[in-house]
């Protein structure tokens, strides 16, 4: 066999090992907002409470043992991340203070005088009730598509979707329990 002869084979047999199929399970896409095991998404986020009103960005990866959920303010300043790990630990951060618990809820209300529901939000953000309590469904005559949830106090109101793989998910929407609002403008989904 000549050189010139084993080199061919030798970049033939390299290209060919490129190209081969990844040989993990294939995940199907979800069906149905409820069966999204795992979802990034992003966007802006406008906060409103009795004494501030706060806007940025927002940055939020879920699934279904930990989250991250990073709030940004404008050129970067009044950064907030409130994450949980796999063992249920909540952390808060923001202004150089840490603060850790077990309610995201009630580190948000504690620390900074939100109230924002995060495990109900989980749901919300998909356009789904909370399993956890009643709700009440309006849905829009025309497209049929959820036009808002009323659960535990709060007025879910959604005001556009897209499609993401096949399903509807929210793009705009508000979650307000007055005098608290908060406005999400969705940029991008990633979900599994």
């Amino acid at each position: 066999m000549t050189y010139r002869t084993l080199c061919l084979l030798t970049l033939t047999a390299a290209i060919s090992a490129c190209s081969t199929k990844p040989t993990g399970p294939i995940v199907p896409p979800p069906t149905d907002a409820n069966a999204i095991t795992k979802w990034e998404t992003s966007g802006r986020v406008g906060i409103r409470t009795q004494d501030d009103a706060i806007s940025g960005n927002f940055s939020w990866e879920r699934d279904p043992k930990t989250f991250a959920l990073d709030i940004v303010g404008p050129f970067g300043q009044g950064a907030i991340k409130l994450n949980k790990n796999a063992e249920g630990v909540v952390s808060l951060a923001y202004d150089d203070v840490v603060k850790i618990g077990s309610d995201p809820a009630a580190l948000l209300q504690q620390e900074l005088g939100w109230a924002f529901p995060v495990d109900q939000v989980t749901f919300w953000i998909r356009g789904l009730p909370s399993p956890t309590s009643p709700a009440q469904l309006n849905h829009d005559p025309d497209s049929n598509l959820l036009s808002t949830i009323e659960q535990d106090g709060w007025l879910i109101t959604y005001n556009n979707f897209t499609d993401v793989n096949g399903l509807a998910l929210p793009q705009k929407m508000q979650v307000s329990n007055p005098p608290f609002k908060v406005n999400l403008i969705i940029n991008q989904w990633t979900i599994q």
